[in-house]
């Protein structure tokens, strides 16, 4: 391997250049190749970075170390297992695929072949959240009760229709929870463990689409502690989206760039500082926040080319350097697709509760 770790990217869509843009930012790692099958957009991309211009993937993996794929959710599984053969090391937009078990294909294929498998969830590098992940598990809300999760975005019909696969079950697989409540669920599994069972109503209204735009679950835990998740893109104007947990001590509400509320019963000063510290940022992140969200179209997917990705490449090439598993690896990345999936089961089967 050179000393500089080259990239390609597969798949130059809507997320593509914010993948990109991380790779330039990132020390260490270079955009050397981007792959499509349309012809423009590919070479825009590649030569925005000076990055070489392919419509074959084979061409592409002659030229890099390292792939990033961009393609839709549910075509990501045999251009995985294409990369992995290879020799690649990948880095997976969320999801790493649509189920469970075409995950496990992929992380089967990647411990074999002895290669860095990493997923894009890019809510657990954000400062605050690792702040906050720290202060929970040491102990900050003592024992907890309940962890839940609401997402409440908006995506007009226009969004579904400027993509062939976006909001089919083949390819997107699945709606509100899958694609935009992903993340959040993620965030919601790493603060609170593996859930023990879920109970799921999922329904599509308001969109021409095959998934979900409106998804409740009741969780439990195998803490013991319960939770709700809740997703919908019909909600207009899109409002906060945020995970809650309920501890013995109080409540902390925060999402993956911002504490929105801790309420703590008999705080002490060092605590008080602490929420006090971690909300002044908040704040000024949450302002330049609404401000990129409020320049945008309604519903606009990705409204930044700046959507976070740049500690999730820095995570992924260390991880190759330093032949350690990156902070999401495919295990981690499974995690929110196995709950997520066993929700809509269990809403196909009367709501019966899924055990996971």
């Amino acid at each position: 391997m050179t000393d500089e770790i080259r990239m390609g990217i597969i798949g130059p869509g809507v997320i593509a250049p914010s993948h990109a843009f991380a790779i330039d930012k990132a020390q260490g790692a270079r955009l050397a190749a981007v792959c499509g099958r349309r012809l423009e957009p590919t070479a825009e991309l590649a030569d925005q970075y000076g990055a070489e211009s392919v419509t074959d993937i084979a061409a592409l993996l002659d030229a890099v170390d390292a792939v990033t794929l961009c393609t839709p959710s549910g075509a990501h599984l045999d251009i995985a297992l294409e990369v992995i053969a290879a020799g690649k090391h990948l880095l997976i937009e969320k999801p790493l695929e649509t189920t469970p078990e075409r995950i496990d294909q992929i992380v089967a294929a990647a411990r074999q072949q002895g290669i860095v498998l990493a997923g894009v969830f890019q809510s657990r590098f954000a400062p605050i959240a690792r702040r906050l992940k720290g202060l929970v598990a040491a102990g900050l809300l003592g024992e907890i009760y309940s962890g839940s999760a609401y997402i409440k975005r908006y995506r007009p019909q226009s969004y579904y229709d400027s993509g062939g696969w976006r909001g089919t079950w083949d390819l997107d697989g699945g709606g509100c929870l899958m694609n935009q409540g992903i993340h959040l669920t993620d965030l919601l599994l790493w603060f609170m463990g593996e859930p023990e069972s879920v109970i799921g109503s999922a329904e599509t209204r308001g969109r021409d689409v095959e998934v979900e735009t409106m998804a409740m679950g009741l969780i439990r835990y195998r803490s013991g502690a319960r939770g709700v998740l809740e997703a919908t893109t019909l909600a207009y104007p899109e409002l906060p989206e945020y995970v809650e947990i309920v501890g013995a001590r109080g409540t902390l509400i925060f999402n993956g760039n911002a504490l929105q509320r801790l309420d703590l019963i008999d705080p002490t000063p060092e605590e008080e500082a602490t929420k006090e510290e971690l909300l002044q940022v908040s704040a000024e992140l949450a302002a330049e926040r609404e401000r990129i969200i409020a320049a945008a179209p309604p519903g606009t997917a990705v409204p930044t080319v700046d959507m976070g990705h740049t500690p999730v490449v820095v995570d992924f090439v260390e991880a190759i350097r330093e032949g350690r598993p990156p902070l999401v690896d495919g295990a981690e990345g499974r995690r929110a697709v196995a709950l997520i999936t066993a929700l809509y089961e269990s809403s196909r089967n009367n709501s019966q509760p899924v055990a996971l």
